[in-house]
């Protein structure tokens, strides 16, 4: 059986799923961050590297054109000693390229073994950023591997030393370079560098004529210095790092991650165990509440398990509450007939105990290890005993019985009533004429009275075969029965009078849930009736009639008790078991009609009637009137009269 699941567990499943999400989403982008930091970090380092190898490259070569500057043959030995010193420095390996280019981005000298002018060139975009910025740097493929390429633009005055030696123009000794005014050690106006002491107007001598030679060069044209690093050693760290960023990220993912299906799985084992202890609480409410006996026997027909309905139906309703367990089903007076009966174990059978009807089936529980229950080597096994009570209902199997018969005779006696009524009101005319003219000629007049007496009890009996066959609609409403009961008296005053007769009232219920008109004629039926048990023997005073209301209210529903009870002679067994059924009857003059009628009104009602009688102690017949389903009336109250 299935049960509904709140899922009371959802909300922190959701929530660890979530935390989990959050931790996975912030751990990869924490990771991420890292790596890209780091990367920026490698690319930083490499581009301040390659502009450090430029700057102190560039310092070099001014120290080797310081260290060239006296020697005659400058201009042969300058490119062959850059092409050493860049040589020597790429033989380390992390710097794979130098070279030194010109304005147009010609090759002049470079650290490759073998190089010749124009071999490498660089783009005209990188020469234009050059030119506007200085510097440049970025990716380039060099001998089929990518380095980062680091490009500056070179000093004047190293300009101006390169591009007379590549153009062929002299490089004259210092003692030999003429003096020009205003020019010492240092840089000159053009860039150019002397080493005279220099005779300026400061010296007090006045500047020399124009001559030619490297005083009137044109303008110093750009040299540009380019160096490529290899970042093989820095991104096979940066690659170490983003392995282990990733390895550590992926571990505190997993981590998580069979944490979170841990916990999952507790919260699932944990909601199955709720879940089979609130099925097996269930069970034992379904079993503890259901309206049918549930028995466990054991060899022997020891009672292993038991539900309170069970007791209530075996014990009754007083020792609803006693346990069964321990106790031999075979104490109870049908349970021999029960283990005697030769009918199939799977037919639920009927027996009477302590005044219900009671269906019981006896079914073999599973047997061990696969034994055939029905076998005679199989062990004593274990039973199941299902009992429930069937009163109601055979009540009600009853009643429907005696309806459809009543049906059948009421068709009947409805089709006849009609075919006697026409005549019996012509007969009853003529017999009131002759009463009439006949009157004071006896015998004669007594006959014709005689006739209409007769004629009028005919008429009642044909009136109560068609309020049998054709009982009106009832309209329960709550009727104030001290009135209807006054009302009686007045019908049968001159009855009760001639019978010596008393009523007694005792009403603990003045209000109830009734058709008045069907309450009337019920209750009329019946005190004609207890008139009639009243023997002549009571009669001056002798005789009683009592009328008594009481409420209940049990498990078959609330409602009234009305009560009609005499001292007469009552009834036997057999008489009280047929008082219901249309035409029967013990009295002498009778019709056997006015107790059916009664019962008519009472199903009418959706209530019951009820005989209680002994002879010689008198009848007592009880009637039960539900209770409308709206409220009972808060000023309904009891009294007697």
């Amino acid at each position: 059986m299935e049960l509904r699941s709140f899922n009371k567990d959802k909300g922190p499943v959701l929530a660890a799923v979530v935390a989990l999400l959050i931790l996975g989403a912030g751990s990869v982008f924490l990771t991420w961050q890292n790596i890209r930091r780091q990367r920026e970090l490698v690319d930083q380092h490499l581009l301040l590297s390659a502009g450090a190898v430029l700057h102190g490259v560039e310092a070099n070569l001014m120290r080797v054109m310081h260290s060239l500057d006296r020697t005659p043959d400058l201009s042969h030995r300058l490119f062959p000693t850059i092409k050493e010193i860049f040589q020597e420095i790429t033989a380390s390996g992390d710097i794979v390229f130098l070279g030194v280019f010109g304005e147009d981005g010609t090759m002049l000298v470079s650290s490759a073994k073998e190089d010749h002018p124009g071999a490498i060139a660089l783009p005209e975009e990188i020469i234009a950023e050059l030119e506007t910025q200085g510097h440049w740097a970025g990716p380039l493929e060099y001998q089929g591997k990518t380095a980062l390429f680091s490009a500056l633009r070179a000093r004047p005055s190293l300009s101006r030393l390169c591009s007379d030696v590549v153009q062929g123009v002299p490089v004259l000794p210092p003692e030999l370079r003429p003096r020009v005014p205003g020019r010492g050690m240092g840089r000159g106006p053009g860039g150019g560098r002397g080493r005279g002491m220099g005779m300026g107007p400061e010296m007090g001598m006045p500047p020399p004529p124009d001559l030619p030679g490297p005083a009137r060069l044109p303008e110093v044209p750009s040299l540009f210095l380019v160096a490529a690093l290899s970042p093989d050693r820095h991104l096979a760290q940066f690659n170490a790092y983003r392995r282990a960023a990733l390895l550590q990220t992926g571990y505190v993912l997993g981590a998580a991650a069979v944490l979170w299906m841990l916990a999952l799985a507790y919260l699932s084992r944990r909601n199955q165990a709720l879940k089979a202890a609130r099925l097996e609480r269930f069970h034992s409410k379904l079993l503890d509440n259901m309206p049918d006996g549930l028995l466990t026997l054991g060899a022997g027909g020891q009672i292993l398990s038991a539900n309170g309905s069970a007791a209530r139906l075996l014990l009754g309703e007083a020792k609803a509450g006693t346990d069964l367990t321990g106790r031999s089903f075979r104490d109870f007076p049908f349970a021999e007939q029960a283990a005697t009966d030769g009918s199939r174990p799977d037919e639920w059978r009927q027996y009477e105990h302590d005044g219900r009807l009671l269906e019981v089936l006896c079914l073999p529980l599973q047997a061990e290890d696969g034994a055939d229950a029905s076998s005679a080597q199989a062990p004593a096994e274990e039973r199941l005993v299902l009992l429930r009570d069937r009163t109601r209902m055979k009540s009600l199997e009853d009643d429907l019985a005696e309806a459809t018969r009543l049906a059948a005779i009421g068709s009947l006696a409805a089709g006849v009533a009609h075919e006697i009524r026409n005549p019996l009101s012509s007969l009853r005319g003529f017999a009131q004429l002759f009463a009439t003219k006949l009157k004071g000629q006896e015998p004669l007049s007594s006959y014709a009275c005689t006739m209409v007496q007769e004629a009028d009890r005919l008429n009642r009996v044909v009136t109560d075969l068609l309020y049998l066959a054709r009982p009106r609609e009832l309209a329960p409403d709550r009727v104030d029965l001290p009135r209807v009961i006054e009302g009686l008296h007045g019908l049968l005053r001159f009855d009760l009078e001639a019978k010596g007769v008393t009523p007694v009232l005792d009403l603990a219920e003045t209000r109830l849930c009734a058709d008045e008109d069907g309450l009337k004629q019920a209750l009329l039926n019946l005190m004609v009736n207890a008139l009639d048990a009243v023997p002549d023997a009571l009669a001056g005073g002798g005789g009683r009639i009592t009328l008594s209301t009481r409420r209940e209210d049990g498990a078959e529903g609330s409602g009234v008790w009305v009560g009609v009870a005499d001292n007469g002679q009552g009834m036997d067994e057999a008489v009280r078991s047929q008082a219901f059924e249309p035409f029967f009857t013990a009295k002498r003059q009778g019709t056997g009609l006015g107790l059916a009628i009664v019962q008519g009104i009472m199903r009418a009602h959706k209530g019951r009637a009820l005989i209680e009688s002994t002879p010689g102690q008198g009848t007592l017949v009880r009637l039960f009137f539900p209770d409308c389903p709206e409220t009972i009336d808060p000023d309904a109250g009891g009294g007697a009269a």
